[in-house]
């Protein structure tokens, strides 16, 4: 049993209306999980589920016992599927029923039931979300929310910034994650850089002043197996002092034939909170990842329903076994800073400064032959990237009362640099350099691996560097605990400096000056770029009593891309081809988006539940795309504007005796609604954007035994149903709709919990995605059944 004494720990008293944010310390937080835990019993959570694990009696006492509000947190994300607070949509800790946005939170609890593996598992029942676009691909995280492509730029941890690049990116572990926040819409008014879509932000896990301890094996498909481990608590009996330490190692394969799945993960943390004031924790990781080749493309008449080699060919390897790698290392380390300057103020500052190695071999499919179509020409390309990201984040927040009014306000200054060094080598510029076939082709049907690959020259050598500095404020205004206002707006400045080198267009450049044919193609692709904008966000909601709260909202966004090749014109040259005789370099327009969106939310009061209903209006300018018309595939264009306008609703329930449930739909119109393609491309107006379904659906269902011979005992069964999509711009190449089966099965036996998660438990053979190549249309596979077993010890 937990008992909580309370006694003063300094002559501050916590007066009506004033506000305890989560990032600040107080031992009232640990109070208010005594409702959360129910009769008076600690669930402390890890893999396993749902085990409950008697905890050691806690006195609360005396100055200078500082227990993070995170405790509180970090218990509920635990133990339920609902949580009431998140600081993403407002960077203060706010109910989610006073957000004027659309936000839900996939908890630990939830990652546990369903056998969570990776981020697509994560988000998949989550409302507007596919997250998936590319079917099976275990090389970096990749998203699309409400239609928007959010890979790049929509991926954030505790609250900062962790864009991604090319093929680099710091893919996030699920065993190490607290809950998961969803934010659909603009959030530019607070964050800065980013897509209309939203983003997702990993609330990593926090050093427990309650001492947990968790380890875990496991075994599933593809001969894959892992172990974890999980230990917290304080240091020193004031518990000033807390740890926490995450660690993982998986090793196995997937189900493309040769291609590993392996990680090793490790987090520690340390927490120092001298007094009920006073919060300082550092974070560190490190991440090392050895995968394969995933993605690859196998011609569409293969993929078919009724084409025989169907399932068969989902586990075709399309590579070299000693050549195909991809090998990723990152580490990160950084701080959460919080203290409360008196009872209306409190300042924060959280820094992270993040680091990816990847190095990356992958022979690819580039072209069919007409009279055997099992036959594919292949290449191969190296990819090697050093990025590094730092990112630093300062706060200031009022919290007042002034009568019936009460006012929290917020102003701060972010500060991120982004460096990303990019080296390649092979790939389609190669024979330019008058390299011959880099890789001998393959029959898919029999294959024959071994042919080698020739020494690949270097086709490329780049660096972007860019800076943001962002300015921003808000404020939260509750008049009767009835009428929320929630204004914010942020003034960003972003610098970009790109320098790039091609061998392959400069030996373009160099026969055509020896041509005598005149020609405006530069030896160095590079510019400086300065941009900056306002964007903001202003919302109001009325509280009901009975739990339900509408809303309305308008928002904007703002991006910036580094500057971009445009094509102008071309020419034939014998023995060559078509080729560019002409690029500019541009700086791109700042991508801009807005958004109209009203919903209610109810949460009934008592009640662990929460449901969503919204709909939204987002029109995106300035969205920058391939040019088809360039033979050297070097060349971009910006679109004229994209809008998607949508429903969505979602529902989050823990019911009594045992019951919970994840049920979400997603309805979209998705199209270009103006454009200006270069000369000779067709305008795309009218179509749907590449990847981007009209229509998602997603339920889960759980169960457990409370009482009875079968008490401990746990069902869970979802599906998921991902409506078709297109994969070129056109709308020419249709991936068909899929209908997923998920379950898991657990049984609790005191400090012991086993579980078996299977995800597309039907084995149903589905296609993820698909494009155009030369000569025929390729398709990547989705991943077929994956079973998970796992047994885990609490103490």
């Amino acid at each position: 049993m937990i008992q909580v004494e309370l006694r003063p720990a300094s002559s501050r008293s916590a007066r009506p209306g004033r506000r305890i944010g989560a990032a600040g310390v107080s031992a009232l937080a640990l109070a208010a999980t005594v409702p959360v835990l129910g009769s008076g019993t600690a669930l402390a959570q890890g893999t396993g589920g749902t085990a409950a694990v008697q905890l050691d009696t806690i006195s609360v006492a005396g100055s200078g016992t500082g227990i993070p509000a995170g405790t509180a947190s970090a218990l509920k994300a635990a133990t339920s599927y609902v949580v009431p607070t998140s600081s993403t949509g407002t960077k203060t800790d706010t109910p989610l029923r006073e957000v004027p946005q659309s936000i839900s939170v996939v908890t630990q609890k939830q990652i546990e039931d369903r056998g969570v593996q990776n981020l697509a598992d994560a988000l998949s029942y989550s409302a507007g979300v596919v997250s998936s676009p590319q079917g099976q691909d275990g090389r970096f995280d990749q998203l699309i929310i409400r239609g928007f492509d959010q890979t790049q730029r929509g991926i954030y941890k505790d609250g900062l910034r962790l864009p991604q690049t090319s093929f680099s990116g710091f893919p996030i572990e699920p065993y190490g994650v607290e809950r998961i926040d969803v934010l659909r819409g603009p959030t530019s008014g607070l964050f800065g850089l980013n897509d209309p879509g939203g983003l997702v932000n990993f609330i990593t896990k926090k050093p427990l002043a309650v001492p947990y301890r968790e380890i875990f094996g496991g075994y599933g498909s593809f001969n894959r197996k892992q172990f974890g481990f999980d230990l917290s608590g304080p240091v020193n009996p004031e518990k000033t002092i807390l740890y926490r330490v995450t660690g993982l190692l998986r090793e196995g394969g997937t189900q493309v034939d040769n291609t590993p799945l392996d990680r090793i993960y490790i987090a520690p943390a340390v927490t120092f909170a001298p007094s009920a004031d006073t919060s300082l924790t550092l974070l560190g990781n490190y991440q090392k990842d050895r995968i394969g080749d995933t993605f690859r493309s196998i011609p569409r008449d293969y993929t078919n329903g009724s084409n025989p080699y169907r399932a068969q060919l989902r586990s075709r390897f399309l590579g070299e076994p000693n050549f195909s790698r991809f090998l990723a290392e990152h580490f990160e380390g950084g701080y959460q800073f919080s203290h409360r300057l008196d009872d209306s103020w409190t300042v924060r500052q959280n820094l992270r400064y993040a680091h990816a190695s990847t190095d990356y071999n992958t022979v690819y499919t580039t072209d069919g032959s007409s009279t055997a179509p099992n036959i594919l020409g292949r290449s191969a390309q190296t990819w090697l990237e050093e990025y590094g990201v730092f990112t630093v984040d300062t706060q200031l927040q009022n919290d007042s009362q002034f009568g019936r009014i009460k006012n929290t306000a917020l102003v701060g200054v972010d500060y991120s640099k982004v460096s990303n060094k990019s080296n390649q080598f092979g790939g389609p510029t190669a024979a330019l350099l008058g390299a011959g076939p880099l890789v001998g082709p393959l029959d898919i049907l029999n294959p024959v691996y071994g042919t080698g690959v020739a020494t690949l020259p270097q086709t490329r050598l780049a660096r972007i560097d860019q800076e943001q500095v962002g300015l921003y404020a808000q404020d939260q205004v509750k008049f009767d605990d009835r009428w929320v206002l929630s204004l914010n707006g942020r003034y960003d400045w972003v610098t970009t400096k790109t320098t790039a080198t091609n061998p392959p267009i400069d030996a373009v450049r160099q026969q055509l000056d020896a041509s005598g044919i005149s020609n405006a193609i530069p030896a160095v692709f590079g510019a400086n770029q300065d941009a900056q904008a306002f964007s903001g966000r202003a919302g109001l909601s009325y509280l009901f009593d009975n739990g339900l709260t509408p809303y309305v909202s308008a928002a904007r966004s703002f991006n910036v891309l580094p500057v971009y090749v445009q094509q102008s014109t071309t020419q034939t040259i014998p023995d060559v081809g078509v080729i560019p005789t002409s690029y500019n370099i541009l700086p791109p327009k700042p991508e801009r988006g807005e958004t109209l969106e009203a919903g209610v939310k109810f949460q009934p009061p008592g009640a662990a539940s929460s449901i969503l209903f919204s709909v939204f209006d987002t029109k995106k300018t300035n969205a920058l795309t391939f040019d088809p018309t360039d033979p050297l595939q070097q060349a971009f264009y910006q679109v004229g504007e994209i809008s998607v306008k949508g429903f969505e609703t979602e529902a989050t329930m823990d019911l009594l005796d045992g019951f919970k449930l994840i049920s979400s739909a997603t309805v979209l119109s998705a199209e270009v609604t103006k454009d200006e393609p270069p000369a000779g491309a067709l305008s795309a107006v009218g179509r749907r954007p590449i990847q981007v379904p009209n229509f998602t659906a997603a339920t889960w269902a759980d169960y457990t035994v409370q009482e009875g011979p079968f008490r401990g005992l746990g069902l869970g069964a979802g599906f998921r149903y991902v409506g078709a999509s297109f994969g070129d711009v056109q709308n020419t190449i249709r991936v068909p709709d899929y209908f997923l089966v998920d379950a898991a099965v657990r049984y609790q036996y005191e400090n012991w919990r086993f579980q078996v998660a299977a995800n597309n438990l039907l084995d149903r053979v589905f296609v993820g995605t698909c494009s155009q190549l030369i000569g025929f249309v390729g398709c990547n596979y989705g991943e077929g059944r994956r079973v998970t077993g796992t047994v885990s010890y609490r103490w």
